[in-house]
């Protein structure tokens, strides 16, 4: 297993990183770090030698793992994933209604010594379905393999605010075009080279099999493979 020579975290770090291919940073374009208290992640994207990109994520409830991407296999077109958990909001509303009936609406008497625990009850569900909507609740922008379309680059959006994240994106997308321009590879060299990126990554358990398997199908049926057929 080779590592990096770029130093993403501190000496401690105990990240799963695995990359065959050796790549000496000569130079780090520009960065950006996210981290989510509420669901216990944190990620670093690191973009350098103006054609490669890390991530390195972390997350409590997961493992934790590092991988890289050469820019030029990147869809420069993001996509914007926003799943709400409302399940958990409706049941917090509920309960907060819950609250408010016992208090004013005369169900129990006021003065029962019951009555304190139930509403501290009736509290405790509440902030934690309030919790639990926040948690499963979440809003990425993603970018994809070019051809293949399969997930890569996972941001939290507008974390950690609107603006710098806002100009990380551009000058991501700048990159990655930058990137591809500079291969000047015909289409059938760009999908075979794409085609091993995504195999490097799935052999890293970065990507799952199923994802590459679909990935690989996408690119086999392109029109460049099927005139050089």
């Amino acid at each position: 297993m080779a590592t990096s020579e770029i130093n993403l975290e501190a000496v401690e770090d105990d990240t799963n990183f695995s990359d065959d291919e050796h790549i000496e940073v000569d130079h780090i374009n520009f960065e950006l770090e996210q981290c989510s208290k509420m669901r216990g992640l944190y990620r670093k994207t690191t973009i350098f030698n103006d054609s490669q990109c890390y991530q390195s994520v972390k997350n409590k409830h997961q493992r934790k793992y590092k991988y890289r991407i050469d820019l030029a296999y990147l869809d420069p077109k993001p996509i914007r994933r926003r799943n709400k958990d409302w399940k958990w909001l409706v049941a917090s509303l509920a309960m907060i209604g819950l609250h408010i009936a016992i208090i004013f609406g005369g169900w129990i008497d006021t003065a029962s010594v019951n009555l304190l625990g139930l509403l501290i009850g009736v509290t405790v569900v509440a902030i934690m379905t309030l919790l639990a909507f926040f948690h499963q609740s979440s809003d990425k922008v993603i970018f994809r393999s070019q051809y293949g379309k399969i997930r890569i680059i996972e941001l939290i959006n507008n974390n950690p605010d609107k603006a710098h994240f806002r100009s990380f994106i551009t000058k991501f997308i700048v990159q990655i075009n930058k990137s591809r321009t500079a291969r000047n590879y015909t289409a059938k060299k760009f999908l075979a080279s794409e085609l091993k990126q995504l195999r490097r990554l799935k052999d890293e358990s970065v990507i799952p099999e199923e994802a590459y398997e679909k990935a690989k199908k996408l690119i086999f049926r392109h029109e460049a493979f099927k005139a050089a057929e």
